[in-house]
């Protein structure tokens, strides 16, 4: 049976974006589906070191899968930033999907890059076996890297090896930081009309807006605008767009996490990421490092008095708005605000889309 979603959360797989869709209630996984790009697995990118790493790491991100997606439910696998620079991505992709899916009761979709489909001849006849395995596989075009005339040729570079009617096309925009949304639909629109008529299962539109960092965000509240979300409304008024599916980074920027980041080095701000119709609602605090106690707290005080709160039996994250506005002085840590955060956001995106 052919997946359907109406919503697909692009997510980073660390323990903030775990947790968030840990949270979530059964019935807020209706119409979603998660897209997982994979954190790097911490060996050399030949063939020998990750073939001794992968078992481990695909053991580990099973047990994370496990906690955080319900069975049977679908998770889609984006494996580009597992080794960046290893030549072989598609068979590090197909080694890892393969993986999972003996571990794991969820069905794992595979996510092929457009910049691999070049290297897809040279796969061996048991690694195209594996492919044919898998039911569904989805093509992730990154428009910022590509001509609207290359979709075609890119989907019929993949159908000699799994057919259309198996292949999901994923157009994403990537980051959308600043960007005029008038100017990005009358961008887009032709790489939507190429993917509509290229004969694949569906098509999804993604992106994000969510700036890298929050250097030079004022503290209090600053509204930063949801640009993907502004272009989906504007397309969604044309009816030939009307079989569109919506994808986007929650509240993360788009770009690749920093390898080399030293933790002890930098010092985030403590800042909630709230979602509401258009734009997010961001309450910045102080650097984490010397913040005061209670900073957290008088940062929740303000959203739950705020018109765009949803209440707090709204999901899990804007529960612990509320407990945090009302408890004691802890300040949480990064991963607890990103996961209050995303959890909110899955929630609230994905009722906009189912009404």
């Amino acid at each position: 049976m052919t997946l359907s979603w109406l919503y697909m959360p692009m997510l980073k797989w660390k323990r903030g974006e775990r947790d968030a869709l840990r949270y979530l209630k059964e019935d807020q996984w209706e119409g979603v589906t998660p897209m997982l790009e994979l954190q790097p697995i911490g060996a050399a990118p030949d063939t020998p070191s990750l073939k001794t790493a992968l078992p481990a790491y695909v053991d580990e991100v099973s047990e994370q899968i496990n906690k955080s997606v319900p069975a049977l439910q679908a998770a889609c696998i984006d494996t580009g930033y597992l080794s960046s620079n290893y030549a072989k991505q598609v068979s590090l992709l197909l080694a890892t999907c393969r993986g999972l899916t003996k571990r794991l009761e969820h069905q794992v979709v595979p996510v092929i890059r457009s910049t691999w489909l070049e290297t897809l001849g040279s796969l061996t006849t048991t690694q195209i076996a594996v492919l044919s395995e898998f039911e569904e596989v989805i093509l992730r075009l990154r428009t910022d890297e590509m001509d609207p005339s290359q979709v075609q040729p890119g989907v019929d570079a993949l159908a000699k090896f799994v057919k259309k009617r198996r292949v999901h096309l994923v157009l994403d925009q990537f980051s959308l930081v600043d960007r005029d949304p008038d100017a990005c639909v009358t961008a887009v629109t032709p790489y939507l009309h190429a993917a509509l008529s290229a004969g694949c299962a569906s098509v999804t539109l993604a992106g994000g807006a969510f700036p890298v960092n929050l250097t030079g965000k004022r503290q209090g509240f600053t509204d930063l605008p949801r640009v993907e979300w502004q272009i989906w409304q504007k397309i969604q008024k044309d009816a030939a767009f009307g079989a569109l599916r919506y994808a986007d980074y929650t509240v993360t920027n788009p770009a690749p996490l920093p390898e080399d980041l030293d933790p002890k080095a930098v010092n985030p701000s403590i800042a909630i990421r709230y979602a509401a119709d258009g734009c997010w609602r961001l309450y910045k605090g102080r650097g984490f490092k010397g913040a005061p106690r209670g900073e957290l707290r008088n940062l929740c005080k303000l959203l739950v008095s705020d018109d765009v709160y949803s209440g707090e039996k709204y999901c899990y994250g804007d529960a612990k708005y509320h407990k945090d506005a009302n408890g004691g002085e802890k300040n949480g840590v990064p991963w607890t605000w990103r996961r209050d955060a995303t959890n909110h956001h899955i929630v609230f995106t994905a009722d906009a889309l189912l009404t």
